[in-house]
C-alpha cells in the first residue's frame, strides 16, 4: 500500500497574507489594517534584502515571520465587532431606559373599572380596618377619566315604604387637592387618579328580620410616577346597619310532609352574594357605574312595595347596590344633598337620576 504524501502548501504572497488577515472586516477597518500590515511587511522585506536575500526570498521570509494569518484575522474581527457591539448595546440600553421612563411619565393607565379578585394589598388594607368583615370581596380598581374633578359614591337600596321606595347614602370626594399633591410639576395628562374598592355582601339582623347590604372600603392607589407624593389610606366607606341602606331578605315557609305536619322557614339569600368576576367596564364623566348589585327576593312579599317590573323578575323584586360617578366639576355639597324619586341632588344643581334598583344583570 502506497501512502500519498500531503501536497506542500503554496507559500503566501504579501498580498495574499494581507487579504486573509483582513477578510470580513468592515471597509474602513479593513483598509486601515491592510495599510498597517503592508507597511510592516515592506519594512521586513527591506531588512532581508539588505542581508543579501532576493526580493522573492525576502517576501517569503517576511510573510513566514508574521505567522498564520487566521489568528490575526480573528483578533482584528473581535476588536472591530466588540467595539461596534458595545455601542449597539449602549444604544439599546439608552433607548430602553428612555422608553420605560416615557411610558411611566407620559402614558397614563387605562381608564375604567377593572374588576378582579382580592390581592395581598387588599388583604393588608382589610386588616388595617378593624370594622371590615372577613369573607370574599370583589376588588375593583377605579381609574378615573381625564378631567375628573370629584367623585360621587352612592349606596341605594329598596325599602318597604311605598311612599319612599328607596334609601340612599351619598358621599363625595374632591380630587382637585389630590391632583395638586400628586402631580405638581408633571406633564398634563400623565396621570389618572386611581383607587381600589373592596365590596362584600353582609348580613345583619334588625327588628327580628334578616337584612342584607353591601360593605365597602377603599384605599387610594399612589401614582406610579417617581416622587409623586401619592398617599395610601384605607377607610370605612359604608357598612350594613339598620340605619344604613340595606334591604330585608325574603323568608320562605315550607310545609314538610311529616307526621304530624311541620313547617320550615328559611331565608333566601340575595342573588349576587359571594360572586366575584373579572372584567373591565368603562368609566365616563357624569355617568353612573354600578360596582356591585344584590337582587333580593324576586318572588317578593305580597305586602311590600318594590321597584318596577324588570322583565325576567317580579314587579316586587328589590335590590341594593353601590355605584360611583366621576364628575367634571366639584359639586356644591356644603349645604348637603337631597334625594327622592330615584334622584339625588345638590343645592342649585340639576337632580342626578340614580340607576334602577333592579336590573337583569346582578353587576350591571
Amino acid at each position: 500500500m502506497t501512502r500519498r504524501l500531503p501536497r506542500p502548501r503554496r507559500p503566501l504572497s504579501a498580498d495574499a497574507y494581507i487579504h486573509h488577515a483582513t477578510r470580513g472586516l468592515p471597509r474602513a477597518e479593513r483598509l486601515d489594517a491592510a495599510a498597517e500590515l503592508r507597511a510592516h511587511l515592506t519594512e521586513r522585506m527591506q531588512e532581508h534584502q539588505a542581508h543579501g536575500f532576493s526580493p522573492e526570498e525576502a517576501e517569503y521570509l517576511a510573510v513566514r515571520g508574521m505567522g498564520d494569518p487566521h489568528p490575526v484575522n480573528r483578533g482584528l474581527l473581535g476588536h472591530a465587532f466588540t467595539h461596534r457591539a458595545g455601542w449597539l448595546t449602549l444604544a439599546a440600553l439608552l433607548v430602553g431606559g428612555l422608553g420605560w421612563t416615557a411610558y411611566r411619565e407620559w402614558l397614563p393607565p387605562r381608564e375604567g373599572a377593572q374588576f378582579s379578585p382580592m390581592n395581598q394589598r387588599d388583604i393588608n388594607a382589610l386588616f388595617s380596618d378593624k370594622d371590615a368583615p372577613r369573607g370574599t370581596y370583589q376588588g375593583v380598581t377605579l381609574t378615573y377619566p381625564r378631567g375628573t374633578k370629584a367623585v360621587l359614591y352612592v349606596t341605594v337600596s329598596s325599602t318597604e315604604n311605598k311612599y319612599r321606595p328607596e334609601q340612599v347614602r351619598l358621599t363625595t370626594k374632591d380630587l382637585t387637592q389630590e391632583e395638586q399633591i400628586n402631580f405638581r410639576g408633571r406633564l398634563p395628562g400623565s396621570y389618572r387618579y386611581q383607587e381600589r374598592l373592596l365590596l362584600s355582601p353582609l348580613r345583619v339582623s334588625c327588628t327580628g328580620q334578616d337584612y342584607s347590604g353591601i360593605y365597602w372600603t377603599t384605599y387610594t392607589m399612589p401614582s406610579p410616577l417617581e416622587d409623586s407624593g401619592g398617599r395610601a389610606y384605607s377607610g370605612r366607606g359604608g357598612a350594613v346597619a339598620c340605619g344604613n341602606p340595606s334591604v330585608r331578605l325574603h323568608r320562605v315557609t315550607q310545609t314538610l310532609s311529616t307526621t304530624p305536619r311541620s313547617q320550615y322557614t328559611r331565608t333566601v339569600p340575595p342573588e349576587g352574594e359571594g360572586s366575584t368576576f373579572t372584567m373591565h367596564h368603562p368609566l365616563r364623566l357624569n355617568e353612573w357605574r354600578v360596582l356591585l348589585r344584590l337582587r333580593v327576593d324576586p318572588e317578593a312579599d305580597p305586602n311590600t312595595s318594590g321597584a318596577a317590573d324588570s322583565g325576567a323578575f317580579s314587579a316586587k323584586a328589590r335590590g341594593v347596590y353601590v355605584a360611583v360617578m366621576p364628575l367634571d366639576h366639584v359639586p356644591t355639597d356644603t349645604d348637603g344633598d337631597s334625594w327622592g324619586g330615584m334622584t339625588v341632588g345638590f343645592k342649585g344643581e340639576q337632580p342626578i337620576p340614580l340607576p334602577p334598583l333592579v336590573t337583569d344583570q346582578p353587576g350591571g
